[in-house]
């Protein structure tokens, strides 16, 4: 069953680092995994210095548990508000919700591909008809992309299409295999040119 996604990316002062993943770990995590509707939680982090480097991915039954009491009191529970909070930076929250791909998100592998952009509003059903039909169909046959689960959002700090490839090699989507899948078909000269605003980073498993 398919289900809403939230992300939480953000970066934290150098010297509250230790901190922060204490906090984060011992406290913020338990707090949000004991709110009704919250299926699973997983951290993450990035060498890309470019993107902010911590991504929370919260895996909900729907966006309505973003609005619940419970959701807002874990939020300000424990050490995080007052110890934490005014230290992190770059923060950048999303609701996705599914539109495509594998049904749901396995939540297994080490490597998490966020392939994010924009789209032009003519081009929108041709890129969603070829991503569907033919991206991700050629992507996930190479050894190691695990899945592909498409979302989309309306966050004014993502673009509008979110694209996550569980994978467990961080060089997958920079490889020669990767390239040629991505170059099949109608993607390349027929919606590749009317992409923008994108971003791809991947995240390592923070833990287990």
């Amino acid at each position: 069953m398919a289900n809403s996604l939230y992300l939480a990316r953000m970066d934290i002062a150098h010297d509250q680092e230790d901190l922060f993943n204490e906090v984060y770990n011992s406290e913020h995590i338990p707090a949000f995994s004991n709110v009704p509707g919250v299926k699973r939680i997983k951290r993450y982090a990035t060498q890309n210095r470019a993107e902010p480097k911590y991504l929370a991915v919260y895996e909900l039954e729907n966006s309505d548990v973003l609005n619940s009491e419970a959701w807002l009191t874990a939020r300000e529970a424990g050490r995080w508000p007052s110890a934490v909070r005014p230290h992190t930076m770059n923060r950048q929250h999303a609701v996705l919700e599914w539109v495509g791909g594998t049904e749901e998100l396995l939540l297994t592998t080490k490597y998490f591909h966020l392939a994010m952009m924009d789209i032009e509003p003519h081009k929108e059903q041709l890129f969603n008809d070829t991503y569907e039909t033919e991206h991700i169909p050629l992507l996930l046959e190479i050894p190691g992309v695990e899945s592909c689960v498409r979302y989309k959002t309306s966050s004014e700090s993502y673009p509008s299409y979110v694209s996550v490839y569980e994978i467990t090699d961080a060089a997958l989507p920079v490889s020669k295999e990767w390239w040629v899948a991505a170059d099949t078909g109608r993607w390349k000269p027929d919606v590749r040119p009317y992409t923008y605003n994108k971003r791809l980073p991947v995240y390592e498993l923070l833990g287990t």
